[in-house]
């Protein structure tokens, strides 16, 4: 069985959302990235969040080398590293949004500039579209985000819809100054099923 995301998220608007700051200098600018990706792509914001979330823990600097995770305090530090590992056939992921060296390569673009909060967060959404077109807007294309295999793809969707779920929480207490419109009455989640097989239609 599918699960349409829109029943969760849909209602919910984007235009104004405030990030906290965690220390880093250029944490103002995320509210803008997430809000931009999240137009063009046609993805709501909330989501793009609760990936990032999971993902680096809204880290900009974020790098995982094949399960090792480090995070850098500065984009200098976090320079050095991608040039100490780039030359390794080691998997890596960069960035806010974790985007792994592979769709860098796909696309020829530098890994350096997976450092940037607003192309990472971009290049992120992307290849959330991506899955979407696939899939659906459907859990099994927030699934593949992370992974084509299908219980990886499960367990990741689990984590997604509970970090999603307490952003969507935190969204309804929000002073209402902070926020357009909030239309409570359509956030009717639905628990993901028990048995794995049953989230999605198909698996890869």
């Amino acid at each position: 069985m599918k699960f349409r995301l829109f029943l969760a998220i849909a209602s919910l608007l984007i235009l104004s959302y405030s990030l906290p700051c965690h220390g880093y200098e250029d944490r103002p600018t995320m509210a803008v990235c997430f809000t931009q990706a999240a137009e063009h792509y046609n993805i709501p914001v909330e989501l793009l969040l609760a990936i990032a979330e999971v993902e680096s823990g809204l880290s900009p600097n974020a790098i995982n080398l094949a399960g090792t995770s480090y995070q850098p305090p500065s984009r200098k530090d976090a320079d050095l590293i991608l040039e100490r590992i780039s030359g390794q056939r080691a998997t890596f992921d960069v960035g806010i949004m974790q985007v792994n060296r592979w769709w860098f390569e796909k696309y020829g673009e530098p890994y350096e500039k997976g450092l940037d909060i607003c192309f990472n967060v971009d290049f992120g959404a992307r290849i959330l579209a991506m899955a979407i077109k696939d899939h659906g807007f459907t859990w099994e294309a927030v699934g593949s985000y992370h992974s084509p295999t299908s219980w990886r793809k499960n367990a990741y969707a689990r984590k997604i819809f509970a970090r999603l779920s307490r952003l969507l929480e935190k969204r309804i207490s929000t002073p209402q100054e902070k926020i357009v419109d909030i239309k409570t009455g359509d956030l009717a989640f639905k628990q993901l099923p028990d048995d794995p097989e049953q989230t999605s239609a198909s698996s890869q």
